[in-house]
């Protein structure tokens, strides 16, 4: 099982999404941003990494929102399973900027304008967590 964290990353009314540049099969899909956990890390801490070393902002991250599963078609496959989680800038005014070409593209969109974007399959199931997160933050950061 590979285990990878999404940053919900909060600023006002609106989350952070970004658009993938590649692989190749997911290519012009939106994500909430993150990756892998490495040997010993925690969602948390594989996020603030993550986060500075694609989009080069620091966050803090709260609780989790949900996750999604994949099991992937054809034997030796790993599963994957991707968890959300709440995060918002260490530094109010925090801007994200694309850093190492896994993306091509980031937007702060509303909760109506997060349903519309065509996301990544494991990022669907999230967009309910992402919404509650919208609704109440102080719920779901530390």
């Amino acid at each position: 099982m590979i285990e990878v964290a999404a940053a919900v990353i909060l600023r006002g009314d609106r989350v952070l999404v970004a658009r993938r540049a590649r692989p190749a099969s997911l290519a012009g899909k939106w994500e909430f941003p993150g990756g892998k956990l490495e040997p010993g890390e925690s969602g948390a801490e594989a996020l603030e990494r993550e986060i500075v070393e694609e989009l080069d902002l620091r966050v803090e991250v709260g609780r989790s929102l949900g996750s999604s599963h994949r099991v992937p078609p054809g034997e030796g496959a790993p599963d994957l399973r991707l968890t959300a989680y709440a995060a918002r800038p260490v530094e109010s005014d925090g801007e994200p900027r694309l850093v190492d070409g896994t993306h091509d593209d980031l937007r702060w969109v509303t909760a109506p304008e997060l349903v519309t974007l065509d996301l990544a399959p494991l990022d669907v199931p999230l967009v309910e967590g992402a919404a509650a997160f919208l609704e109440a933050p102080d719920d779901h950061l530390r």
